[in-house]
């Protein structure tokens, strides 16, 4: 690059003014990554460069070089100028990157000795990677000594948002984290982080009121691990794509996304999609207070080898998903863990599985609420006894227009005499109406549905040929009869 510098002379000099240009060659000033607001006016009002600007730029073109200790010592009256100063040039650096060499890693190395200040008290640090770079890219150990320097240079933030793409945290960055005695809210976004990592940060930050991490790393060997005891809502969501990581966030205060979570004091929820029976060990981690479990059992390759499920004290509330595949590890559940559940709702039961009514009751006595979808249960014999506590029923099959097994036909009449039965859905293709004269007639007699308060029940099919359109004819007679009949309870 070619800088013309003029000067001169005083007017009172002794010799005549007049005015000296020189060509000067400054390939360095010419690869000057960040494109500093005044590297223009440098080259076109032929201003000379501050010593704030000759500074910077030595020292961020040669930080590995130097003694940071020292360097940290000697820079102190100016950081935040410094600071400032490359932020702005980061903000610029795409207008004139020349791709060559890794800007980016260099803004980080800068970080450690430029971020410092004991009025921080919110930070993200996606807002320090944004600079346009053709060739840069940002590495481990550069994202790493940033977060190492967390702890000392801003000891009172509140807020830490940490966010990259293929990154980890180790113990020395823990223990950084765990340094900011006075953080409150936590968030480790798309990076990895040792479960045990997350526990020791729980537990040592005493006034953390919100964690969330995305891509924890289960290291615990314990057979039972806990977050500090006044995490009262702890969420754990095993990823599917990424096997052997999970999502997880806890707060102090219970959320009130979800009507169930008001009533309780503490609640723990885990979502699962294991691929091997062993994977539910998990549950066991962290079965205290666990009280939702949601899992798919389409994917187990050693389902069958389940001999039993892991017993779980406390919970309340099942979603098992078995994917038109083998129920046997829904039952292994049921059979182990029903008891204590308050709610269950059951995806795709193939009809080949000869899932009951019955059976579901008398493994799980105390269900307040059954939802079924894309469920075909095969017999219609739902037993008084085990329904005391039932209020809530849905049974949603989508039509199958390839004629799949949802399209079977199905009855659910035993369900309407729970005593307790407040809220009844239906939206079935194809519905069992054999008994219902016997049906209509105790409804009639208000035997059944004593304390009905919310109906739907929808009519979806498909007809195409003319003995299809005689029946459906006969189909809908017999719909409208029954659903008339469950409305006029109401």
């Amino acid at each position: 690059m070619l800088i013309k510098r003029t000067e001169k002379r005083p007017l009172d000099s002794p010799l005549k003014a007049r005015t000296r240009v020189s060509v000067v060659h400054s390939p360095s000033l010419a690869r000057y990554v960040f494109s500093h607001p005044a590297a223009a006016a440098h080259a076109t009002k032929m201003v000379v460069q501050s010593l704030l600007d000759i500074t910077f730029q030595t020292m961020f073109e040669n930080i590995d070089n130097y003694d940071k200790n020292l360097v940290y010592t000697c820079i102190g009256p100016i950081r935040p100028k410094m600071l400032h100063t490359m932020f702005q040039m980061a903000a610029r650096h795409h207008l004139n990157c020349d791709g060559q060499g890794n800007h980016i890693d260099k803004l980080w190395a800068n970080l450690p000795l430029l971020f410092y200040s004991k009025f921080f008290t919110k930070l993200d640090t996606e807002e320090l990677t944004r600079i346009g770079c053709r060739s840069g890219t940002l590495s481990n150990s550069r994202f790493q000594e940033f977060i190492r320097c967390l702890g000392s240079n801003t000891p009172n933030l509140k807020e830490l948002i940490i966010l990259n793409s293929n990154k980890s945290l180790g113990e020395r960055e823990i223990e950084s984290i765990i340094q900011l005695k006075k953080l409150s809210f936590l968030e480790i976004l798309n990076v990895d982080v040792p479960l045990s990592g997350l526990l020791e940060i729980s537990r040592r930050c005493e006034k953390l009121k919100s964690i969330k991490a995305t891509e924890v790393i289960n290291d615990e060997e314990a057979s039972s691990v806990a977050f500090r005891d006044d995490f009262v809502f702890v969420y754990i969501d095993v990823c599917d794509k990424d096997p052997g990581k999970m999502w997880v966030e806890i707060e102090t205060t219970m959320p009130t996304w979800s009507p169930i979570l008001a009533l309780h004091t503490s609640f723990t929820e885990l979502t699962l999609v294991p691929k091997q029976n062993r994977e539910f060990l998990l549950a066991v981690q962290f079965a205290k207070n666990l009280k939702k479990i949601d899992f798919n059992s389409f994917q187990l390759e050693d389902i069958e080898d389940m001999v039993e499920f892991v017993q779980l004290p406390d919970i309340k509330y099942a979603t098992i998903n078995c994917g038109g595949k083998s129920a046997h590890a829904l039952r292994c559940f049921v059979r182990r863990n029903g008891e204590s559940l308050q709610e269950l709702s059951l995806r795709e039961i193939d009809i080949k599985e000869n899932m009951t009514f019955s059976e579901i009751f008398s493994f799980c006595p105390n269900l307040e609420a059954l939802q079924l979808i894309n469920c075909i249960v095969s017999g219609n014999d739902a037993p008084v006894d085990a329904m005391h506590r039932l209020k809530r029923f849905e049974w949603t099959n989508y039509v199958d227009r390839r004629g799949g097994d949802s399209n079977a036909e199905v009855a659910f009449s035993s369900i309407l005499s729970a005593p307790l039965l407040e809220e009844l859905c239906i939206d079935l293709p194809k519905i069992d109406f054999s008994d219902n004269a016997t049906v209509i007639a105790r409804i009639a007699r208000r035997d059944i549905l004593q304390n009905l308060k919310t109906f739907g029940m929808y009519i979806t099919m498909k007809s195409s040929t003319e003995d299809e359109l005689e029946i459906s004819s006969s189909y809908v007679e017999s719909f409208a009869e029954l659903k008339n009949a469950i409305a006029s309870a109401i």
